[in-house]
């Protein structure tokens, strides 16, 4: 298992100079400690907000020269993209990180496609395409022709990668395990899957890669956990249910968080309570450590963890990332490859 951050770039607290600047010191010692990527959201605020950017490419390449770890977007919004603009930028950044760049892609939700302009019934479609678009331009092709997305010419620069960055997909549906098997590197879950959705999803993207002539077997599966590890169970529970209701809440309003039984979750219940064993890594590095053992079980080979919702004070991430890298990744890392 191999193990990245997902940060909440977003804050209330400062600007997002200051916000990154103060994030490099944290890189650099999960570098240290091990880890391999450093993830960051996206989402399009109307207020003020502790949680993603709208343009989380522009905030990885800051940070691009100011640490070695790999840079993913977790996920970006299709949708919101012109699918030009997605493959100028994606290159851009490939070059910029020096061939370190992972895109991670997912649908958002109703908001965002109405935000955008994207017809309901096109979203699918439009997903596939840019995709298969993104394939295209980065290989170097003259264009791309689709039923809704059309691009004449090429692109320059080329990304560092050949044929591009890594496209890890997202998203429960079934047509999103196919999609991940067709055009993408791995499939990926977001914050708000259950465990029990991502061991069904994990089996059908398997099921679609054998069917598309890959190897089920090297499978990569990703999984973005809300985590918050301290000494003790009681002590991370205690100190971390504020943040994590507050991230989880949001998911709960846009009615995208269920319950173990399948039910819908209200934004006033104690999220940490009633889901946390199914979306989050919160307890001692012992606990968390078993936990993770589930996710292997389940598929997961990849796991971000998301140690810094809410505007989360920087000295608790810390604690988090050390206790992590010291404690529970020597005993779930593989090898980088």
């Amino acid at each position: 298992m191999q193990f990245g951050l997902a940060l909440d770039l977003n804050t209330t607290r400062t600007t997002l100079d200051r916000h990154l600047d103060a994030f490099v010191p944290l890189l650099a010692r999960a570098a240290d400690l091990g880890f391999q990527s450093v993830w960051a959201g996206e989402t399009y605020p109307t207020g003020p907000s502790g949680s993603h950017l709208p343009a989380p490419l522009l905030a990885l390449a800051a940070l691009a020269p100011r640490t070695t770890l790999r840079l993913g977007t977790g996920v970006t919004l299709v949708p919101a993209w012109h699918p030009l603009r997605l493959a100028y930028d994606g290159a851009v950044l490939d070059q910029l990180s020096g061939g370190r760049f992972i895109l991670g892609v997912g649908a958002g939700g109703p908001a965002v496609w109405e935000r955008f302009g994207v017809p309901r019934e096109q979203v699918a479609t439009r997903i596939d395409e840019t995709l298969a678009a993104l394939r295209a331009l980065w290989r170097g092709e003259p264009g791309y022709q689709g039923s809704l997305v059309h691009i004449a010419k090429g692109i320059t620069p080329l990304p560092v990668q050949p044929g591009g960055p890594p496209i890890w997909v997202g998203g429960a549906a079934p047509r999103a395990a196919r999609r991940a098997a067709q055009y993408g590197d791995a499939w990926t879950s977001s914050t708000a899957y259950r465990l029990t959705d991502i061991r069904a999803q994990v089996r059908r993207y398997r099921a679609a890669l054998a069917a598309a002539g890959k190897d089920p077997a090297r499978a990569i599966v990703g999984a973005n956990r809300l985590t918050y590890i301290a000494e003790t169970d009681e002590q991370a529970r205690a100190e971390g249910a504020p943040y994590v209701q507050r991230a989880l809440a949001m998911y709960a309003r846009g009615g995208g968080l269920l319950a173990p039984d399948g039910s819908k979750v209200s934004p006033d219940a104690p999220l940490l309570d009633v889901v946390g064993d199914e979306v989050c890594l919160v307890g001692s590095p012992e606990t968390v450590s078993a936990r993770l053992e589930e996710y292997a079980r389940a598929g997961v080979t990849h796991v971000q963890l998301r140690v810094a919702a809410a505007d989360l004070p920087l000295d608790q991430v810390e604690r988090s990332i050390t206790l992590a890298g010291t404690r529970v990744l020597p005993r779930q890392a593989a090898p980088a490859g």
